[in-house]
């Protein structure tokens, strides 16, 4: 089986005084960069996002899990590879499929530096931390 991994753009925004100096410094360093305007059009609040959206109406561990996963630019493989399990189990977390425990819950957390209660099953009345 061929898994084809994504590879990582970083988009920095650079303003204020000697932001002319920082750009060309970044240049001169790394010829291949690719330095040009802003591409605000092309970028959405986080809040109004489909993904967003969809937690909000129906928060699931494994929904929080893929935000997480995608807020962070990884890939299934590369979260496995970074929690110790094989990626089909990341899947099946992410689609609700196979239950988030505790231990994996705190590998997660570790991960993305956040409290591990967040992708543990909750009760529907509690409210999001």
């Amino acid at each position: 089986m061929l898994v084809q991994e994504k590879t990582h753009h970083i988009e920095v925004n650079v303003t204020g005084p000697g932001s002319d100096l920082v750009i060309d410094a970044v240049k001169s360093r790394y010829p291949g960069a690719v330095v040009g305007p802003s591409a605000d059009e092309d970028t959405i609040e986080w809040g109004t996002s489909p993904l967003a959206a969809e937690i909000r109406t129906g928060k699931t561990p494994g929904k929080l899990l893929r935000a997480y996963r995608e807020r962070a630019a990884l890939t299934v493989v590369e979260l496995a590879r970074l929690v110790g399990t094989k990626y089909p189990n990341v899947v099946a977390m992410e689609s609700d499929r196979r239950t988030i425990g505790l231990d994996m819950a705190r590998k997660l957390a570790g991960v993305f530096g956040c409290e591990y209660t967040k992708f543990l099953d909750a009760p529907d009345d509690q409210t999001e931390r």
